[in-house]
């Protein structure tokens, strides 16, 4: 008795988050309803990153901080269920994604720290505005297929296959719009796109892998 209680109350902080991040959504929506709309059809409207690119994108405002709190949010909880089915865990313990989100939290923030000072030493953000802008939109984009595959393979389906499956297909369309949407300058600066890839993209996640496991 005491390990079924123990079980469904490491499930309650699940529904916690669940319902937290609709919160964020609607207040988005309330309040912001025409950029919410165009970053989640980001990937169909090539158009309106165009015009994102083009304001500041490292400014902070109500709708990025937002969006941005939903979109860790919905990593955090991917990473913690991913992880969960890597160590065969049948419980969802509050401990074991406080850890996994304290990686995740340190990696995305040096990963920021990082790029931010690159960018403003070497002078890029004009150069690589639009590149940057849509990696973040489709970034939301996904976010949003995450929130969804999360929601269904808590309530509905546990199975690993349903969650990697979905969260490699999400990733890897992210990847290939940035691809297509930057052919031009990733082609012109293919050298400095594969530096890129594999010391801001590929390296953080070995660490991070090797770090949670």
């Amino acid at each position: 008795m005491e390990a079924l209680q123990r079980s469904v109350l490491s499930n309650n902080w699940i529904t916690i988050i669940f319902v937290f991040s609709i919160l964020l959504l609607f207040f988005l929506k309330l309040f912001t309803a025409e950029k919410l709309k165009g970053y989640v059809t980001s990937i169909f409207n090539k158009g309106f990153l165009e015009i994102e690119a083009e304001e500041n994108y490292w400014a902070f405002s109500f709708f990025q901080t937002g969006f941005s709190v939903f979109t860790f949010l919905m990593l955090s909880v991917t990473t913690f269920f991913l992880v969960n089915q890597f160590k065969q865990q049948s419980v969802f313990l509050l401990e074991d994604y406080l850890e996994s989100t304290y990686y995740l939290i340190s990696y995305v923030g040096l990963r920021f720290l990082i790029v931010f000072g690159l960018f403003s030493l070497f002078q890029f953000k004009s150069r690589l505005s639009f590149f940057m802008t849509s990696k973040r939109g489709y970034l939301y984009s996904i976010s949003i297929g995450l929130f969804f595959l999360n929601i269904f393979y808590f309530y509905a389906l546990q199975q690993q296959y349903l969650l990697f499956t979905g969260v490699i297909a999400l990733f890897s369309l992210r990847f290939l719009l940035i691809f297509i949407n930057n052919k031009n300058l990733i082609i012109k600066e293919l050298f400095y796109f594969i530096l890129y890839l594999c010391a801001f993209e590929l390296a953080p996640l070995f660490v991070l892998f090797r770090l949670i496991f």
